[in-house]
């Protein structure tokens, strides 16, 4: 084949078809014509935040996600009769950055309670009904246990103060090759029945048991709770409203939905990310400056990064672990509220610490079918999420027992279960011998070449994490060494 065609074509013509043929790859893989500043994947709460923050200081971001949705784990599920549940429970402390971010956009925020919750304890029933959780953790514990508490906390509070202080100190090191169980068994000095106050607390949090996750981040984990604790906030009308606004801000034309990435690849000027759309398998390119990614942990093993990942970000990849979480969304009958309130207050939430994890209240209007959501953490929720304990009649059978053999007769206000399942390792865990604190996680803290790694599992398990990451990521493109 001869190309003498191209002889008889105007200058202009020649120059922009050979601009075309370098912007295009075989297959028809072509990259986009407005490449912005910053390429964003994931969002989620650390791809929207980051994306936020990056638009406050001039630039352009465009974010890139594989599902047909925004905000990750920030999802609400709505149901007839204008009743909502959070399909994520997610929950920004007071000290989350993603509040002043919120308050910036004036989205409604609201708080019900404190850190500690109501819980189950050997088949007894303690209610947070108090002003304060001292007042509360003074009902469960006697003058003696207090006592010894209340020190161990204060000790908790200057391990953290260290915690935070890079390097870590000698004696801390240790700490990551303990898991939080055994160095509360043998150096706390709290009762068993404080200690267990302590795990039952907590577990839900970090998503499993507390024999599978470091001291160092157990100290970590009790930090929220610590104190008074601190108080969890959610968004008036469900947390989706969050992600929608911060959406909105960005500019929706700015999200690119359905777009599953598949290839990174930076040199010394730029980045170059491949996606496949989800519905169509149609392969795009897209160029900028900077990428952020901000995918779940487990997902950066499906994306093919030129050059490879370093070896010390591929170990931290690979160690580190994951909680497990599951939703289930139960509506019964209105009538039932008497087996969660007492003399018209709601003790949810309440700590079932069995099978039915977390017992939240979700949102129905008065004289309607209420939602109770649960939050099922652990190894009841792998049982769930891997489908080993049968179909969803099975499940439903389940929860409907645990919840009977808690509440006798609550069986029969059961109307529909609603569930929604999560990736395995959905939720960010350290184990033992692993911290967020350690090299390794550090590596994920640190851009390879013009590659930035957000969102909660390089900083902890909550949404804090995919906020703090946010901030730090976009810091770090805006002011480059």
């Amino acid at each position: 084949m001869t190309f003498s065609f191209l002889k008889s074509l105007p200058r202009f013509l020649l120059r922009s078809l050979f601009i075309l043929l370098l912007s295009c790859r075989s297959g028809g893989v072509c990259a986009d014509k407005n490449s912005p500043d910053v390429l964003i994947v994931g969002a989620g709460l650390s791809g929207l935040s980051s994306a936020y923050y990056l638009k406050k200081a001039g630039k352009k971001a465009v974010i890139l996600e594989m599902s047909p949705h925004i905000g990750g784990r920030i999802r609400t599920a709505n149901y007839a009769d204008n009743a909502h549940a959070e399909v994520g429970l997610e929950e920004f402390w007071e000290s989350n950055p993603a509040l002043d971010l919120m308050r910036e956009l004036k989205i409604p925020l609201e708080t019900f309670y404190t850190s500690f919750s109501s819980f189950y304890y050997q088949g007894t029933l303690y209610p947070f009904t108090h002003k304060s959780n001292q007042d509360f953790l003074a009902s469960v514990l006697s003058v003696d246990e207090m006592k010894a508490y209340k020190e161990w906390d204060q000790k908790m509070t200057g391990l953290y103060k260290q915690i935070d202080q890079h390097p870590l100190a000698n004696n801390l090191l240790p700490l990551i090759d303990l898991s939080f169980a055994d160095w509360i068994h043998e150096t706390s000095g709290l009762s068993s029945k404080a200690q267990e106050f302590v795990r039952i607390q907590t577990e839900p949090e970090f998503a499993t048991s507390w024999t599978k996750i470091s001291a160092l981040d157990g100290i970590a984990e009790w930090y929220l709770l610590s104190g008074e604790g601190q108080a969890p906030y959610h968004v008036v009308g469900g947390n989706q409203r969050a992600a929608q606004a911060i959406a909105n801000f960005i500019g929706t034309d700015n999200i690119h939905l359905n777009k599953l990435v598949t290839h990174i690849k930076s040199t010394d000027t730029g980045v170059e990310v491949t996606t496949s759309d989800t519905g169509t398998f149609q392969q795009q390119v897209y160029r900028a400056k900077y990428v952020i990614t901000t995918v779940p942990l487990f997902r950066l093993n499906d994306i093919q990064f030129s050059p490879p990942l370093s070896k010390d970000r591929k170990e931290a990849i690979q160690t580190q672990s994951g909680g497990s979480y599951f939703t289930a969304h139960v509506r019964v009958d209105n009538k039932a509220s008497h087996f969660w309130k007492t003399k018209g207050i709601s003790l949810l939430p309440i700590i079932s610490d069995g099978l039915l994890g977390v017992i939240y209240e979700g949102k129905s209007e008065p004289h309607k079918d209420a939602i109770l959501n649960l939050l099922v953490n652990g190894a009841y929720a792998d049982r769930f999420n891997s489908r080993v304990s049968g179909g969803p009649e099975d499940v439903q059978e389940a929860l409907t027992e645990a919840f009977e053999k808690q509440w006798p007769g609550f069986r029969s206000s059961v109307k529909q279960m609603t569930f929604y399942r999560y990736h395995p390792r959905a939720i960010a865990s350290w184990p033992v011998g692993r911290s967020r604190f350690d090299s390794l996680s550090d590596s994920l803290r640190q851009p390879q070449g013009r590659i930035y790694f957000a969102g909660d599992f390089t900083e902890d398990t909550h949404s804090n994490g995919a906020s703090h990451s946010a901030i730090r990521v976009v810091k770090a493109i805006l002011n480059p060494k």
